[in-house]
């Protein structure tokens, strides 16, 4: 038989695993029921020790009783002299002759007969030699020289039952003159525990029950939003763009926040899921046009290029302004799919904001001499906002190398920053061409570019710039705008978060060096920020 063969006559294996929710109601349920049964042991012992205390001081009465009615004797007990005393009908017959005060007749009778009527107790007495001389009822309590004074419980027919000696002494002579014995059967104790046990296990039954419902309803409710995130991580594995997610669930407990979590996390599979496609979209389209220009001047040049000097030329020029636009296009279009995920790749970057607005105002106007640029920063030098540097700087030249490429005769822009209590805000503002109020909600979208800059051939870029900064400035929780006028201008205003924190150590020190600088100003320039 080969392996194939084996694997498939290999016996079943039974799945004996338990759900959670079965797992937690038999831990809720196992635990209620255990905290019960020992409430319930300690309420029965403790029944049991006070209906036994009332069994022993009943039995303790009946001996002190017997032991004084047979007090006077001044000889040893005999059947003819323990009868009349204990005996009920001598007792009722003729008191004249017993050998006691007769004022203490009629309570002793009364004391006795109460306590030697009881069926469940009889009461023996034994002479010296342990010859029984008086009992109340068959089977009389056993005497042996062995038995000890005091009391002993015993266990017999399924009862506890209690048995109590006394040796009886002479009040005259104080000798020794005979035994008395006790023996209680406890019929009322035992049938008090036996209902007490059952009344017991009865509720404990029904508390076992209710506790089991009640944790089924509980580990049911409890249990919902995870079936419902195993059913939604279902759907979401058949189909990754669906909207299917875990209904919200009411409260601020933590089942609501986990759902809230999961949610949040599926959005972020989704939203990366549709970043990796449109990033692939976006590249087969984008590349399609420079691939294929690429291609006609190979093909032009395989023709007729290796012999002809000038188209030789001309379309080794041409082939490599498109691979530098494809180098450009595919450096942004990294650079957009960075910005998709750029705070939680620097969750907590501080970066001030005046050191940054001056670095990259010195480099504008050092690389683009033939532009009047106006700064105008009313920001304090401790000024920052959670975001990476590197990411601030490259929006601020986005928004500049924007402004500077739509600017016509007026090549002019002005460069400002102010901050209030919570914002930070930033203003580039050109006097270009502008954008057409039809434009405007498009500007932010991938690779958009207005009608008028795509049949401007000196206007060089993708349509991405804007969209890379968009993407930075929200990622951020900040906002960016723009207001427009045609051929008068544009203004994009950046609002972000203003970090009210302290500031990490390079950054406090940079702030500092950055004050004192402009405190040592020389005489007669005025501090502009």
């Amino acid at each position: 038989m080969d392996r194939a063969e084996q694997k498939t006559t290999k016996p079943h294996r039974i799945d004996w695993r338990l759900s959670l929710r079965t797992k937690w109601t038999l831990i809720v349920a196992g635990t209620m029921v255990l905290f019960f049964a020992i409430f319930a042991g300690v309420l029965y012992q403790s029944m049991a020790q006070i209906l036994l205390s009332r069994e022993q001081g009943s039995v303790q009465d009946t001996l002190t009783a017997v032991e004084q009615r047979l007090a006077p004797l001044k000889g040893e007990v005999t059947m003819n002299s323990v009868n009349p005393l204990l005996n009920p009908n001598y007792i009722n017959a003729d008191t004249d002759s017993l050998p006691i005060p007769k004022q203490q007749t009629n309570f002793f009778s009364d004391s006795l007969i109460a306590k030697l009527s009881r069926e469940d107790i009889t009461v023996s007495v034994y002479d010296l030699h342990g010859g029984l001389v008086f009992t109340t009822r068959s089977p009389e309590a056993k005497y042996t020289s062995r038995t000890a004074e005091g009391f002993q419980y015993t266990r017999s027919d399924g009862g506890k039952h209690l048995i109590a000696t006394r040796q009886v002494h002479s009040a005259t002579t104080n000798d020794h003159i005979g035994t008395a014995i006790v023996y209680d059967r406890m019929d009322t104790f035992n049938a008090s525990m036996q209902r007490l046990l059952w009344q017991i296990v009865l509720i404990g039954i029904l508390v076992f029950v209710l506790i089991v419902i009640v944790a089924l309803v509980l580990m049911n409710k409890l249990i919902k939003p995870i079936r419902q995130m195993t059913e939604t991580m279902t759907v979401v594995h058949d189909d990754p763009n669906t909207d299917v997610r875990v209904p919200a669930l009411k409260g601020n407990d933590e089942l609501s926040q986990l759902v809230g979590e999961f949610n949040g996390m599926l959005d972020t599979i989704q939203r990366y899921i549709k970043q990796q496609q449109r990033f692939v979209q976006d590249v087969s389209h984008e590349l399609r046009t420079p691939v294929a220009v690429l291609e006609g001047h190979l093909q032009l040049l395989n023709r007729w290029g290796k012999d002809d000097p000038q188209v030789l030329s001309e379309s080794l020029g041409a082939s490599l302004q498109e691979l530098d636009r494809m180098k450009h296009l595919i450096q942004e279009m990294l650079d957009l799919t960075r910005a998709d995920n750029a705070a939680t790749t620097y969750p907590n970057a501080v970066t001030l904001v005046l050191p940054v607005l001056k670095t990259v105002y010195n480099n504008t106007v050092m690389l683009h001499g033939d532009f009047q640029i106006e700064k105008d920063f009313d920001l304090a030098p401790d000024t920052a906002i959670q975001m990476y540097r590197n990411h601030f700087e490259q929006v601020l030249i986005i928004l500049l190398d924007n402004a500077m490429k739509y600017s016509r005769n007026r090549k002019e822009i002005h460069l400002s920053a102010a901050t209030d209590q919570s914002t930070v805000s930033i203003v580039v503002q050109d006097f270009g061409r502008g954008i057409a109020p039809k434009d405007l909600p498009q500007i932010f979208n991938r690779f958009y570019r207005a009608d008028e800059a795509r049949s401007d051939m000196d206007v060089s870029g993708n349509g991405l710039g804007l969209s890379i900064a968009h993407r930075l400035v929200t990622e951020y929780g900040g906002d960016i705008t723009v207001e427009s006028v045609v051929d008068h201008g544009s203004v994009f205003r950046i609002d972000l978060p203003l970090y009210k924190g302290e500031l990490p150590p390079e950054e406090a020190a940079e702030a500092k060096d950055d004050h004192d600088d402009d405190d040592e100003l020389p005489p007669g320039i005025i501090k502009m920020s």
